[in-house]
C-alpha cells in the first residue's frame, strides 16, 4: 500500500483552525504570491490577504483533513525548524 507523507515545518503548526487560516491567508499566501511573481493585491506589499477576486489569487482553495480518508495510509513528519512560509 502506498503512503502519503506530510513533511511539516514547526512554523506551520497553529493552536486553532482559525489561527492556521489566519497564517495561511495573511503570511504564507502573500509571500508565496510574491515569490511566484503573481500580482494579486496581497503580493504587492506581501502584507495580508485582501480577499480579492484577482485571477492571480493563489488562495482560492483550502484542503482540511479531519481524519484519514478511506484506507489511505498517511504519516505526518514534523521537522523542528521553519520550512517555507
Amino acid at each position: 500500500m502506498e503512503k502519503v507523507y506530510f513533511v511539516v515545518g514547526e512554523n506551520k503548526v497553529a493552536d486553532t483552525l482559525e489561527g492556521a487560516m489566519e497564517r495561511a491567508r495573511n503570511i504564507a499566501a502573500p509571500l508565496n504570491a510574491k515569490r511566484l511573481n503573481r500580482k494579486p493585491p496581497c503580493a504587492i506589499k506581501a502584507d495580508h490577504c485582501y480577499d480579492c477576486k484577482s485571477p492571480e489569487r493563489i488562495c482560492k482553495a483550502v484542503s482540511i483533513f479531519w481524519g484519514k480518508p478511506n484506507s489511505q495510509a498517511f504519516e505526518v513528519v514534523l521537522i523542528h525548524e521553519k520550512l517555507g512560509y
